[in-house]
Formats: C-alpha cells, structure tokens, sequence
C-alpha cells in the first residue's frame, strides 16, 4: 500500500470549561496521548461508529443508545425534582393536571389524522 505523505497539522482551537478539560487530559494522560490527539482520535471512532443516517432533510438525528439512555435518564431525574418541587409547593393538582394532558398527548401522537384511540 503506497503511504501518502503526512498531512500537516494545525493549530485548532476548541472551548471547554477547566473540568472538561481536566477529565480529557486525565483520559488522554492514560492513553498515552496528548490532548489534541485524545479528542481527534475519539470523535473519528464516534464517527465511524455512527449507523448511516437517511438523507433526507426530514430524517431524526441517531443518536448511540448509551447517549439515549442518559438522556432518558437526565429527564426523569429532572422530572422527579420538578414534581418534588411543584408537590412542596402544594402544586399536586398541577402536577396531576399536567401529567394527565402529556399522557393523552402521548397516547394520540401515532393515530392518524381522524382515527379514535381504542381503550
């Protein structure tokens, strides 16, 4: 295999806050790495394990399931601190009320337009 000749690199700049910073230079220290090379290497692995995604403009983003999971995780937990809140508030009944008005919206948003929701 005929080797190209090596690109040449330049500086880049990126933002973090200082904790960013310290957990990639923890995480590249134990790579063997230098930072810069740290979070190149680390976005081309996430790019290259990313599924193929439809080309079309109306396609939702793919996000991995260890991403989705947190997320998901991040909501409830938000949510039980919200309703905790609302509740020491004496907010039960808009707590209550609003549960009830997602939960319908939720149980509707796959019909088509005109279907009734069975059960």
């Amino acid at each position: 295999m005929t080797k190209l000749p090596r690109e040449l690199r330049k500086q880049r700049c990126i933002m973090t806050t200082d904790s960013e910073w310290e957990m990639i230079t923890g995480r590249a220290r134990r790579a063997g790495m230098t930072n810069s090379r740290f979070i190149v290497e680390r976005i081309l692995q996430a790019v290259e394990r990313q599924p193929a995604v439809a080309e079309s403009a109306d396609a939702p983003p793919v996000l991995r399931p260890g991403v989705q999971q947190r997320m998901a995780l991040a909501m409830l937990v938000l949510a039980r601190i919200e309703e905790q809140r609302l509740r020491d508030t004496g907010g039960t009944a808009l707590w209550d009320r609003l549960v009830a008005e997602e939960t319908e919206y939720l149980d509707c948003e796959d019909l088509l337009p005109g279907e009734a929701r069975h059960g």
